[in-house]
């Protein structure tokens, strides 16, 4: 009698869904069957590789690979194997269901990336597998030999999965351990030309990007610094009025006692043009000696105490110490 164990790769390599279930159902302990005999792949391995994408749903939803995601004796992962077979359904499914397997690598240092780019059937995961939220591949990932996968996409002829690459930000200069650069790996020289003008377009792309990115800075600039004028040292000093002018303005301007009613302190008047500067006769303070005061006083003069300045209205009285001298000056 044949064991479940074969039975039931057998029933995977047959693509006998109904069959499968009804063995893992019966033996839940034998879903993930390892085969020893050929590098240790696990049911999962054997369905992704075939690209049986029904049976790897239900292997899936039976709990497949729901702790550590299984890997073979190359330390493959059931995602590597369709992406190197050219799966795309079966590898879509895989990446969405398990996307922390997205950047594992194997033996030789290959992702599931570097994997999509060896087969060109594989191309449309390329984008899936850059473009993941959470586990993104690397598009400058390199494996034990330093080939990127731009090197492999050269390699293989896969011309789409250059274009996706190269706008992912693959460097197209980059250098594996043998000091050769993706171009060198070109199947025809058809496809040489194609990288070239690739390479040349994304550089084009890239100056006009920094160019627009630029013009659009100056014009937020100029929104923003619409209203300012840029005022400098030179301009102000040629727009500030001189120290001459100031004072030429100053004396030239109308005043009046009325404007100014404010009190006079001996200091302040002489210094105020009404009482010392706006006249051209000067009223000279009398001495006050004693001598003097006498004959005023005998001669029926009163006497009177010093600068005594008087401001009514229009006219400017300037009252001295034994005399008594007035002035008029029009407002």
């Amino acid at each position: 009698m044949i064991d479940a164990s074969t039975r039931l790769r057998r029933a995977i390599l047959l693509s006998d869904a109904l069959l499968v279930k009804r063995i893992i159902r019966s033996n839940p302990a034998i879903l993930q069957n390892p085969d020893f005999k050929n590098k240790s792949n696990t049911s999962l391995h054997l369905a992704a590789q075939a690209g049986f994408e029904e049976i790897v749903e239900l292997l899936v939803d039976a709990g497949h690979d729901h702790g550590e995601i299984s890997r073979n004796a190359d330390w493959d992962t059931p995602l590597m194997l369709a992406a190197r077979h050219g799966n795309v359904d079966v590898g879509i499914l895989l990446a969405n269901r398990f996307p922390r397997s997205i950047p594992v690598t194997n033996k030789s240092g290959l992702d599931a990336l570097a994997l999509s780019c060896l087969n060109p059937a594989s191309t449309p995961l390329v984008s899936l597998l850059l473009s993941h939220p959470e586990y993104p591949a690397s598009a400058d990932c390199r494996d034990n030999h330093g080939d990127t996968p731009l090197h492999h996409a050269s390699a293989s002829g896969s011309l789409k999965a250059l274009r996706i690459l190269l706008s992912a930000g693959a460097d197209p200069t980059a250098k594996n351990a043998y000091d050769w650069t993706p171009l060198a790996y070109s199947q025809t020289v058809a496809a040489e030309v194609y990288f070239k003008n690739l390479v040349a377009e994304l550089e084009r792309r890239k100056v006009e990007d920094m160019r627009g990115e630029k013009e659009r800075r100056e014009e937020a600039m100029k929104r923003k610094y619409a209203g300012v004028r840029l005022v400098t040292e030179d301009s102000e000093a040629s727009s500030r009025p001189s120290d001459d002018m100031a004072r030429s303005e100053s004396s030239n301007s109308i005043s009046s006692p009325i404007d100014q009613r404010n009190a006079f302190t001996p200091t302040v008047a002489k210094s105020n043009p009404w009482v010392s500067g706006g006249f051209e006769t000067r009223a000279r303070a009398w001495s006050g000696d004693k001598k003097s005061r006498t004959k005023r006083t005998a001669a029926g003069i009163p006497t009177w105490s010093p600068t005594v300045v008087l401001i009514c209205r229009s006219t400017a009285y300037v009252w001295q110490s034994g005399r008594d001298a007035q002035f008029s000056a029009d407002c």
